[in-house]
């Protein structure tokens, strides 16, 4: 019979606790926006909300007074389902905000499809709530 040769295992020596680095820390931890930074995020949160808030109302008063009450038909003299003036105001809208932020210092290169989703459905959502009250 054959013996098996015992091979020699080589141990792992247990490496010294390292002592943790301070450029690791920072590499890591989040940085903290100054409070110019966060004054400035919040008073463009509030223009990003309050001017399509605006625009739809303005749109709302426009659509009362100039199509009435949303009804296609001979009768009433409408051509456009309310639905059709729905999209033309959301596109007009979508042109105006992008054109005019500028001119309130908000870039709008930043702006991210959930950005655009949030104004437009603010725009929309109030000209149609004013609409729907002055028919009323």
């Amino acid at each position: 019979m054959a013996k098996k040769k015992k091979t020699k295992s080589k141990k792992k020596t247990p490496q010294a606790s390292k002592k943790p680095n301070v450029a690791d820390d920072k590499a890591v931890a989040p940085k903290k926006k100054k409070v110019v930074d966060r004054k400035k995020d919040y008073t463009t949160g509030i223009i990003k909300t309050v001017y399509p808030a605006i625009l739809g109302v303005i749109f709302g008063f426009i659509s009362f007074y100039a199509l009435g009450v949303g009804i296609s038909g001979e009768e009433t003299g409408m051509l456009y389902p309310w639905y059709f003036i729905m999209m033309v105001v959301a596109g007009a809208t979508y042109y105006i905000q992008r054109y005019t932020y500028p001119f309130l210092n908000i870039d709008v290169e930043e702006f991210e499809g959930k950005d655009w989703l949030y104004v437009e459905f603010i725009a929309v959502d109030l000209w149609l709530l004013s609409w729907t009250l002055l028919l009323n």
